[in-house]
């Protein structure tokens, strides 16, 4: 059994799970405009986990014939 999908998949939810957490924050009108636009950074770098690990399964990972 092969670790690299499993990594992968875990990487795939902290990004997404990352994402979430920004675009909540963006979205939340009782912080300060300021406080709200920090949410970009765990928003931009949460998406760019995902795409980063879904490149990579779709690269690395060999589909199982069975």
């Amino acid at each position: 059994m092969s670790l690299v999908p499993i990594i992968l998949g875990v990487g795939l939810g902290c990004g997404l799970l990352l994402a979430f957490v920004g675009l909540r924050r963006m979205f939340n009108k009782s912080l300060s405009e300021e406080e709200r636009k920090r949410g970009f950074w765990p928003m931009n770098s949460g998406f760019a986990l995902a795409c980063l690990s879904m490149y990579l399964m779709a690269r690395l990972v060999e589909p199982s014939a069975g």
